[in-house]
């Protein structure tokens, strides 16, 4: 089961310099901020997480897929398609050590945006509810696994190079934390 994780910038921003530049950002200004979900798997003492994507217009013909999965809500309207909310991209998930993550909480959500009402916020917290829902009904873990392994024992395959070096990561998750 997935839950809304904090991940420590420092580390995040030590990752994106020192290793692989894709590493996702989680804060985006004041009043945009994206937690990681997982635990995806556990390698160790590292911990396997990943985020959440706005969909754009091209992930719209793109088929779910081993590393790519799409997160739609029903429309209201039930006459109307389901409507695209977000996107995971497992190739894009990496390690993090034990000790640099937390759980979200979200009586302390304004610890990381701000918002302009009490509303917002609530539509914000609705909305992370129900991304995490959809998420935990995905079953991810076993994909994650499925590209973690396939990264190693068949680096050619088209999957394994669209991911990042999860070994590296993992080798500078572990000096990080020395």
């Amino acid at each position: 089961m997935q839950n809304w994780l904090i991940v420590d910038e420092k580390y995040l921003d030590a990752l994106r310099r020192n290793v692989e530049s894709r590493i996702p950002l989680s804060e985006y200004g004041p009043d945009k901020y994206k937690p990681f979900f997982g635990i995806l798997f556990e390698q160790g003492e590292l911990l396997y997480v990943t985020q959440i994507s706005h969909p754009q217009s091209r992930h719209k013909t793109l088929k779910n897929s081993l590393d790519f999965k799409k997160i739609f809500v029903p429309d209201k309207d039930s006459s109307k398609a389901d409507r695209l909310i977000a996107v995971v991209n497992l190739n894009y998930m990496f390690p993090i050590h034990k000790s640099l993550v937390n759980d979200l909480e979200y009586k302390d959500i304004e610890k990381y945006r701000t918002f302009l009402s009490l509303q917002e916020k609530s539509k914000y917290i609705d909305l992370l509810r129900t991304e995490l829902n959809i998420i935990n009904s995905l079953k991810l873990e076993d994909a994650a696994k499925k590209i973690y392994y396939l990264k190693q024992t068949n680096p050619e395959n088209r999957v394994a190079q669209r991911c990042f070096d999860f070994l590296k990561l993992e080798e500078y998750a572990l000096k990080y934390v020395e």
